[in-house]
């Protein structure tokens, strides 16, 4: 009878790790899937800032491109009212009554 007592605490005791054991694989699990979520939710911010990035990229692209053309414009400007100066000076020069 004492081997039997002996064998039913054993399975008794085995059960009760067994239960934890199971609720142990369940936390476990749903810690898994939370982590899966969470990564989930971090991959989609990333697709976005990646999207964001390149939008700020080409606006720079664009500042650049308009700065160049700016600087570009504002040599041409420069060259033409030296030329105006110029033609000025011819003028001033043939209207002055010395000549």
């Amino acid at each position: 009878m004492a081997k039997a007592a002996l064998g039913a605490s054993i399975a008794g005791e085995t059960a009760a790790y067994l239960t934890e054991i199971v609720a142990d694989i369940n936390k476990s699990s749903q810690l898994i899937g939370e982590i899966a979520k969470a990564s989930e939710e971090q991959s989609a911010s990333i697709i976005h800032i990646n999207e964001g990035i390149e939008l700020v990229s080409d606006i720079v692209q664009q500042n650049s491109a308009t700065a160049q053309e700016s600087a570009a414009s504002g040599e041409e400007m420069s060259a033409q009212a030296t030329s105006m100066e110029e033609l000025l000076d011819k003028f001033k020069r043939n209207k002055s009554p010395a000549s």
